[in-house]
């Protein structure tokens, strides 16, 4: 898919998604950004992509509400007239050890990491496809999971249990919007480091690392990048961004 002239919706756009969608806008697509508590940070995203001589408007919703996912699609739609590709990756990361589990571990992460994803797909597919030529590939969607719901690590429960079920909801709407939409998922290891993690705790998840580092923005972009502009051909395909991690090291 050519990119420019494309329209662009990114969920979450706060850290790697600001940057991504500074990619696009530099390959010529529009960009809008949905935001739930990151006006600021969004805002001016905005106004970065706007000096590149595209258009880019921020949106704010909670998109585990059906309501405000399709509100965030109509609104795209409203002010671009058309939709090309949704980038999902709007998600909570929260540690929930077993013994303080409380139902509301699992309403938050399943809301945050799925419910969001699951009503933005769907409100995004049917304007997709009812736009674009009768034959190709119409439009496109990516999912953001994470490396670990393929080989669960602990105290992270119901964080992993949605984003799991992304897999299982990328390769069952990648059949349902053939041939028109490709689905895709991208799961990603450590990307940019959280500013809260120590240097013993990244030096740990480095040494369980094959690759021997943590992953960048652009790594895991690079990869969005290529499944929105570099092949036509991949859809229900689920790729890890890990270092090598999901294969362990050989140490004993």
């Amino acid at each position: 898919m050519n990119l420019r002239g494309k329209v662009a919706l990114i969920t979450g756009g706060r850290r790697i998604g600001r940057l991504l969608a500074l990619s696009l806008a530099e390959r010529g697509a529009s960009v809008a950004l949905t935001y739930l508590t990151s006006r600021d940070v969004i805002e001016e995203t905005v106004r970065q992509i706007e000096t590149l001589g595209v258009r880019a408007i921020a949106i704010t919703a909670d998109l585990s509400q059906s309501g405000d996912a399709e509100r965030a699609v109509a609104e795209t739609m409203m002010d671009f007239g058309r939709l090309d590709i949704l980038v999902n990756m709007a998600s909570i990361f929260r540690r929930t050890p077993f013994p303080a589990l409380v139902p509301s571990d699992f309403d938050a992460m399943i809301g945050s990491n799925l419910a969001s994803a699951y009503h933005t797909s769907i409100a995004a597919a049917r304007r997709m496809k009812e736009s674009g030529s009768e034959e190709g590939v119409r439009g496109k969607i990516v999912f953001v999971g994470d490396w670990a719901s393929d080989r669960p690590y602990k105290d992270y429960l119901p964080y992993l249990v949605a984003k799991g079920a992304l897999k299982t909801l990328t390769l069952a709407l990648a059949k349902e919007l053939a041939p028109q939409i490709t689905v895709n998922l991208v799961q990603p290891a450590m990307i940019d480091p959280p500013p809260d993690m120590t240097a013993g705790q990244i030096g740990a998840v480095v040494d369980q690392t094959p690759l021997k580092r943590v992953g960048t923005p652009e790594d895991l972009n690079r990869l969005i990048l290529y499944l929105l502009e570099g092949t036509d051909f991949a859809t229900g395909s689920c790729y890890r961004v890990d270092g090598g991690r999901f294969l362990g090291t050989d140490e004993r």
